[in-house]
């Protein structure tokens, strides 16, 4: 009887600090504390502001992959232990951050052989 009601108060903790947290990004991000105008945009030397196709894949994966380890949990939660992350998805995990490392690269060296270095 003490183990499941302190479970349940575990639980609770556990969601209320998680609630609690995204509360506070979503308030931060509502006032304007956390800046996301330029999330998905990337910035030159210059200065100047370009969108990068690299960062929007990246966090959709990220996101995919997040979603449906959330799933996952959900579906395995009465066995009482967190699910295997499949192989597949950390390979493609690790390829879309190569995918986003390789563009800032590729970005990088050209603009060093425009100038002549």
């Amino acid at each position: 009887m003490a183990f499941t009601r302190l479970m349940w108060f575990a639980r609770f903790e556990v969601v209320l600090f998680l609630g609690g947290f995204a509360a506070i990004i979503f308030y931060r991000m509502l006032t304007g504390s956390i800046n996301t105008h330029y999330l998905l945009y990337g910035t030159n030397k210059d200065g100047t502001k370009y969108f990068s196709p690299e960062r929007v894949q990246l966090l959709l994966f990220t996101l995919w992959t997040a979603v449906s380890y959330v799933m996952q949990i959900g579906e395995t939660r009465e066995a009482g232990v967190l699910p295997d992350i499949p192989i597949k998805t950390l390979a493609l995990l690790g390829g879309s951050q190569a995918i986003y490392l390789g563009g800032k690269a590729y970005s990088m060296l050209l603009k060093k052989t425009a100038k002549g270095e």
